[in-house]
């Protein structure tokens, strides 16, 4: 598309969130991005976007943005809570996302566990769904309540997010 005489690229604001995470990381963590293949085809089915490592401890996190005061749990797939919450069942190991709202500029992180007590149930088959009498998305005043607020701080058009205090709830340094 060309503007100006200048060529404009399209933004998946997804993609720009995440790049933000990841240059936010404090040094010393490893990092892994996992393979994103388009909601699960192939057989491709990973419980978060980023598993990051630093010695004792592991942090699947999802990442998700949205423009409004509330995210759709439509949005989260039922194989992520799931393997998040599992694997946050073993010592060491963390679950959560991240939420960005964008419109508001609030960053949020919410445990696996946090989000599954008040918005999922187990079903027969043993695995979580929606509560089919509760909310379907995911409040920004409900953040605020049972999550931790990240600072960001916005570099003119860009985001940096301060990871390191909120490490620290985690690592006694």
């Amino acid at each position: 598309m060309y503007r100006m005489g200048v060529m404009r690229m399209p933004t998946n604001l997804g993609k720009v969130f995440e790049a933000e995470i990841k240059a936010s990381i404090p040094s010393g963590f490893y990092v892994e991005r996992y393979k994103d293949d388009t909601s699960g085809f192939h057989g491709v089915s990973n419980p978060a976007d980023f598993r990051l490592y630093r010695y004792p401890l592991t942090f699947l996190l999802e990442l998700k943005t949205h423009k409004g005061k509330s995210i759709p749990l439509a949005k989260i797939r039922p194989n992520q809570v799931q393997g998040m919450y599992r694997a946050s069942q073993y010592k060491g190991i963390y679950g959560g996302l991240f939420l960005n709202y964008r419109d508001l500029e609030e960053t949020y992180y919410i445990s696996c566990s946090e989000l599954v007590a008040e918005y999922y149930i187990l079903n027969k088959a043993g695995k979580f769904e929606v509560k089919p009498d509760g909310r379907k998305s995911i409040p920004v005043e409900w953040c605020r309540e049972h999550g931790t607020q990240i600072t960001q701080t916005k570099k003119r058009v860009r985001y940096s997010y301060d990871l390191e205090s909120w490490f620290r709830r985690y690592y006694c340094e």
